[in-house]
């Protein structure tokens, strides 16, 4: 699905720069301190003439960020025509911003270059080798998601398409000029950031599928193939072993679909990588893999069940499988990547639908664990469907668990969609997530979930409520009552606000936004090379 990508170390002279149809200039921010252009800036003359017709200076290429009461300014990105015809623009980066800024630039930078749907793309960096170092793997990552199209779905029988592969088949390539530079090194790095980019695509292309093409049986058929060759294990607990093993919780979401295709499906990646012996004397003693358990919400539709969402809030609902479409998308990365850590990536599969076999309110199911949970609101299935899948996960014994799910309203309302909110059983893991999430430019936001809060979820009739009809605070409550589900098990709980937000959001230029496949990429190459977050004490 991505565009091929190659790294160039060669000097681009003016007379190749004349023959490339779409190029973008980077340079670091700090080269224009003096007030004047970089010295042999490509494309230098064309840029001077276009700061003279606009009667602008040099440091209008600089953003300038909110302060003294005053909004931000965005940094002018110019625009030229080459002599041979082709569309050039330049960029000063700071290396300084947040990863989330420095993408957003980029992605707005390109912009005008991929709104061409160009055959190639040359990206050239102007500085140090360690502005390219730091720069290139940006410009990569948003070049590569934003060159890809999402699916074209006007056919349920034809298979989707990406921009510019009708005629050609393909969809372009990349070139990053970066110079006479470590090669190896800079080689590496862009592995990592194609296998981050992957991800990410994956996740929204299965997003925005309609419902009536990915519905829980045709994303369990379509997994063999993505991960055929990866040496991934693929077990599925059917709605039959479910009912055998007594996962009430659920199958009361998932007795509602005619199709009763349901499931929950655990994936299994384990490294191939040679035990390490703590003590040389002790042939049995090994070092043990890092094991992190990822768990998504996988409602392929969500109707809300006997409390019917209005249509306002039933649009897009076919997005509410983002969290299994990332447990699918970063095992996939984990694999390719060859990570030393083990991943499980259980994906809890269903619809949430409206009919005579639907659970109701009132209704009192037992869940996987035993317990007795009182359904309030048909529509907060996604914590009933995470219990299960939860416990399961929890059982295996990993060493730390991490779900994702498009699970409240109350969450964008605190947030809105230009973040998500996480909550985390102890402050080191809630710490290692912020980190990657700031690296991977995708921002998050810690909440605390009290035990307090339990007294709001206590039942006359069950050991639990569901929730509560009040509102308040949901997305705090929802923690809470996943908290019943998972053991002892180190946890972190994210709420993805950010799934969706209008007009992209940082690196990502569609409304769907694949948030949360990058920071989890990030997060498993962080316990690859630094190992797992030490404890501290919990929040």
């Amino acid at each position: 699905m991505l565009p091929r990508v190659f790294l160039e170390s060669g000097k681009l002279k003016d007379s190749v720069l004349n023959e490339l149809t779409h190029v973008l200039v980077l340079f670091p921010a700090s080269l224009l301190a003096g007030g004047q252009l970089p010295q042999g800036l490509p494309g230098a003359v064309l840029l001077k003439q276009i700061l003279g017709r606009q009667r602008k200076k040099p440091t209008a290429l600089l953003r300038v960020g909110a302060g003294s009461g005053k909004m931000p300014q965005e940094a002018l990105v110019p625009e030229a025509t080459t002599l041979g015809g082709g569309l050039i623009r330049w960029l000063a980066v700071d290396p300084d911003a947040s990863t989330f800024l420095r993408h957003q630039q980029l992605r707005q930078a390109l912009s005008g270059l991929l709104a061409e749907q160009p055959a190639r793309l040359d990206i050239v960096f102007h500085g140090s080798a360690g502005f390219v170092a730091s720069a290139m793997p940006d410009a990569a990552y948003v070049a590569a998601v934003n060159r890809v199209s999402m699916p074209k779905t006007v056919a349920a029988d034809k298979t989707t398409k990406v921009a510019g592969t009708a005629k050609s088949g393909k969809t372009g390539e990349i070139r990053l000029w970066v110079g006479a530079r470590d090669q190896a090194f800079l080689s590496t790095s862009l592995a990592g950031v194609m296998a981050t980019a992957e991800a990410n695509t994956l996740t929204r292309a299965l997003c925005v599928l309609p419902p009536n093409q990915l519905t829980p049986g045709s994303f369990r058929a379509l997994i063999p193939a993505q991960i055929k060759g990866l040496g991934i294990r693929c077990d599925t607990y059917d709605v039959a072993q479910l009912k055998k093993i007594k996962a009430g919780a659920f199958l009361a979401v998932a007795q509602g679909s005619p199709e009763q295709d349901a499931a929950i499906v655990r994936l299994t990646y384990v490294p191939k990588v040679k035990p390490v012996k703590r003590d040389p004397k002790d042939k049995s003693a090994t070092q043990a893999l890092p094991y992190v358990a990822l768990v998504g919400k996988g409602i392929c539709f969500d109707t809300g069940g006997h409390n019917l969402k209005p249509a306002r809030y039933m649009a897009g609902m076919h997005e509410d499988m983002a969290g299994a479409a990332i447990a699918l998308s970063v095992i996939q990365a984990a694999a390719r990547l060859q990570l030393p850590v083990r991943v499980d990536a259980w994906l809890a599969l269903s619809r949430n639908d409206i009919g005579p076999g639907a659970y109701r309110q009132g209704d009192v199911v037992t869940a996987l664990n035993g317990s007795t949970i009182e359904i309030v609101h048909t529509d907060a299935e996604g914590r009933m469907v995470l219990a299960d899948t939860l416990t399961l996960a929890a059982a295996a014994k990993p060493d730390m668990v991490l779900d994702f799910a498009t699970l409240t309203g109350s969450m964008t309302t605190a947030l809105g969609n230009r973040m998500s909110g996480f909550f985390a059983s102890q402050r080191h893991l809630g710490a290692r997530l912020e980190e990657v999430g700031a690296a991977a430019g995708e921002r998050l936001m810690p909440f605390v979930m009290p035990d307090d809060y339990d007294s709001a979820l206590e039942s006359q009739v069950a050991d639990i409520k569901q929730c509560t009809l009040d509102g308040e605070a949901d997305h705090i409550l929802a923690a809470r009552f996943l908290n019943c589900f998972v053991g002892d098990a180190a946890w972190l709980h994210l709420d993805l606000s950010a799934a969706t937000c209008k007009g992209g959001l940082g690196a990502i230029g569609t409304d769907t936004t694949g948030f949360g496949a990058a920071l989890t990429v990030q997060l498993l190459q962080s316990i690859a090379v630094k190992g797992l977050p030490r404890s501290s004490p919990a929040f």
